[in-house]
């Protein structure tokens, strides 16, 4: 960055814009390297690699969840502390989510190998794509705590004011996965696990890029510190991190189930089709994120100090931005479904019919989806993690099990792609409620002092 930020004092446009351009970029890069392993399976391995693929997905919203509950957890208490001026607390909360984070990527990767055939099974994988299911996660297991400490990391040095860091890093890993996944794929015919190899390595990078340039030869403010795991801080983090867990985890759930019940309504086409959509929807979903990741700071920040009318100029950005992306993104969904469909692939009538009216149902909620997403996070930012969670749930848990619970006993598989549609419909009257009963208690925050809500 040109000139030194300050959070409290410069224009919160152009504050707002400074962050959101690398924030997005990050996210979107980073929701490609599970999109070109899908790209690149279905043209090198076929349809039955694609559903092994789906089958596997969940895992990674696993691996994502763990690392945002310490990184973002983390994160949002540091920034409060920040704005409030104690600046002794920065480090120490740093260092302590990153101990987390440490931890939670040892037991990923060690679990995940010890019980690999048990997870294989536990995810859906039968005796038909067992051994694609294995081949992908054995390699993805393994080197989990990569995924898991650069998602954390990200965070903290997006908050330490270096958000063009954080995307470079994703940036050139991503690069580097796209290119290592034709080489290994469609060059040397390693199939599933050629495309994990290829992940894996480019993570690996993106993590060295982050630890080297920040806090090797970086001027980055956070150090790693000596300090006592405290539980009080300990708590702190993990509650402010838990709605982004649920998030991440929800996901995971979801994809799962929509695998049970297509299984049951088209049988394998139906999960090709849905890994298609689903990678799309993860793609569309990281720009949204990538919106709350640039207001993140900035509320929590002025947050922390008081500033309650910065506060709402940034969430208010923030709710514009992701409900314009919003429209784009069911616009496209609506005029160019199969040319969509097609870069996934190349030879089967079937995919190309069930998946293209898929996208046409399924991306209807992205209107209000972006919306949803950023009233959660600002929640969160603020450190009102009850309601966070609850929206959290609704969206991500609640409605999605409801309405497959509902919709595709009335319209068969279309009642499957409306499914979302219908969560986030129910999430957003949740959402305006929420805000509506918090809005006039944070209008004073202003003129009296911020309660404890940690």
């Amino acid at each position: 960055m040109k000139h030194k930020v300050d959070f409290l004092k410069d224009d919160v446009f152009r504050l707002f814009l400074r962050y959101l351009g690398p924030s997005i970029a990050a996210t979107a890069v980073a929701s490609m390297y599970i999109l070109f392993d899908t790209i690149f399976i279905g043209r090198g391995v076929g349809s039955d690699g694609l559903a092994a693929l789906n089958i596997a997905l969940p895992v990674y919203n696993v691996i994502f969840a763990l690392g945002l509950l310490a990184g973002v957890g983390g994160a949002t208490a540091m920034a409060i502390s920040m704005g409030q001026k104690r600046l002794d607390m920065v480090n120490k909360i740093f260092t302590q989510s990153m101990i987390v984070a440490i931890v939670f990527g040892t037991l990923t990767a060690v679990l995940g190998s010890v019980f690999i055939d048990e997870l294989c099974i536990f995810l859906g994988a039968t005796e038909s794509n067992f051994k694609l299911v294995k081949d992908y996660l054995s390699v993805i297991m393994m080197f989990s705590f990569s995924f898991l400490i650069s998602n954390a990391l990200s965070v903290f040095i997006r908050n330490d004011k270096a958000p063009k860091l954080a995307m470079w890093a994703t940036v050139i890993g991503t690069i580097i996965n796209i290119i290592l996944d034709w080489l290994f794929v469609m060059v040397f015919h390693l199939g599933m696990r050629g495309a994990a190899i290829a992940t894996i390595t480019a993570s690996l990078i993106g993590l060295f890029i982050l630890v080297y340039f920040h806090f090797i030869r970086g001027k980055g403010s956070l150090r790693f510190v000596k300090t006592k795991v405290q539980g009080s801080t300990l708590k702190r983090i993990l509650k402010n991190g838990v709605p982004s867990f649920i998030i991440e985890i929800s996901s995971g759930v979801v994809i799962f189930a929509f695998n049970m019940v297509l299984d049951k309504i088209t049988g394998t086409i139906g999960i090709s089709a849905y890994s298609i959509i689903a990678n799309i929807s993860l793609m569309c979903g990281a720009i949204f994120t990538g919106i709350c990741q640039a207001s993140q700071p900035i509320i929590s920040v002025n947050y922390g100090a008081r500033e309650m009318k910065r506060v709402n100029k940034v969430l208010k950005l923030g709710v514009t931005f992701a409900f314009a992306f919003g429209v784009m993104f069911f616009l496209v969904g609506m005029l160019f479904p199969r040319q969509i469909v097609s870069l996934f692939n190349k030879d089967s009538l079937e995919l190309m019919e069930i998946t293209s009216k898929g996208i046409q149902l399924y991306f209807i909620a992205f209107i209000i989806m972006g919306v949803n997403i950023v009233m959660g996070s600002y929640f969160q930012a603020i450190e009102y993690s009850m309601l966070a969670t609850v929206v959290s749930l609704g969206r991500g848990v609640v409605f999605i099990l409801l309405g497959l619970f509902i919709l595709p006993n009335m319209l068969g598989v279309s009642g499957v792609w409306l499914t979302v549609p219908f969560a986030e419909v129910l999430s957003l009257g949740i959402t305006l409620i929420f805000f509506s009963k918090l809005k006039k208690n944070l209008s004073m925050k202003q003129e009296t002092k911020i309660p404890n809500v940690v």
